[in-house]
């Protein structure tokens, strides 16, 4: 008895691990946690190595509404092409995450300001594209923040902080 008692502790345990770390059903992106756990390492290499970072976040705008007209489907597709536009204009060493219900999060490691309107472009572009090729009833719209690092914070709430003050400045 006291085998199993053990066993089902860690079944337990490994449950909420799993549970911590597991992709957004969603979009199956990275979720906040996941985001900042992340976020520390690659903060790290990036500090190590002396390069910059930029940190994205985009707010989807109008999502309610879009929910309320057009049903949740429509407002669950808009929600995975704005994941998949994140995904297709970023590369593979890119941290891209749902950080809220409407929120998302790209960390760009070893990108700098030369490369901001470059992405910025690509999303946008990407998720114009994506919209029509999915019949999606209206254009999609965001607000972006941007925050460029050159030394990146040990934690993702400091960069948070800033790109929340920029987030409403410019919109895609």
């Amino acid at each position: 008895m006291g085998l199993l008692r053990m066993m089902a502790a860690r079944l337990q345990n490994v449950n909420r691990l799993l549970a911590r770390t597991a992709p957004d059903p969603l979009t199956v992106l990275a979720g906040r946690r996941t985001f900042q756990d992340k976020y520390r390492r690659l903060a790290a290499g990036a500090r190590r190595r002396c390069s910059s970072v930029i940190l994205l976040t985009l707010d989807v705008l109008h999502l309610k509404e879009i929910n309320d007209h057009f049903g949740y489907a429509v407002g669950d597709e808009v929600l995975r092409a704005v994941a998949d536009a994140l995904v297709e204009s970023t590369r593979t060493t890119d941290l891209v995450a749902r950080y809220g219900s409407d929120q998302f999060v790209v960390l760009l490691v070893d990108a700098g300001h030369d490369q901001v309107e470059i992405i910025v472009d690509r999303v946008k572009a990407k998720l114009v594209d994506l919209v029509k090729r999915r019949a999606l009833p209206r254009r999609v719209e965001c607000n972006l923040g941007v925050v460029v690092s050159p030394v990146p914070p040990e934690s993702a709430e400091e960069m948070m902080r800033e790109a929340d003050l920029e987030v409403n400045r410019r919109r895609i």
